[in-house]
């Protein structure tokens, strides 16, 4: 979890994205729910990818922030909100609010909790 605790918290918002389209609702899944589970799919994918650098620790919880507001705007413009899609913002709120509270550390030993070390030190 301490490695890949990011990465972690996004696949499981992007599972909980594509059960509650596949079982909520009408027990189908349609373009809007494609959308839907291409992004939070898009999100795992993209927090997983992008490496912790020194400089920018924070790069993981912007991928998972950006693609959560995507989200919002494919959701409200593709199908208009009513209750259903209400609960797929509040999943990817809670995506990218996961993201940016579980730790990570990249393949080059960046941790995302380690503090950047002043120059000269």
């Amino acid at each position: 979890m301490e490695k890949y605790g990011k990465a972690i918290a996004a696949v499981i918002g992007a599972v909980l994205v594509a059960a509650y389209a596949a079982l909520g609702g009408d027990n189908r899944i349609d373009a809007e729910e494609v959308v839907q589970i291409s992004i939070a799919a898009a999100t795992a994918a993209g927090v997983y990818l992008v490496p912790l650098a020194p400089q920018y620790r924070w790069a993981k919880t912007a991928v998972a922030v950006v693609l959560a507001v995507l989200q919002a705007l494919a959701t409200a413009v593709l199908g208009g909100l009513d209750s259903g899609e209400w609960i797929v913002l509040v999943l990817a709120g809670l995506t990218a609010a996961g993201v940016a509270v579980t730790p990570a550390v990249s393949g080059n030993g960046v941790a995302s909790r380690t503090p950047v070390a002043a120059d000269g030190m």
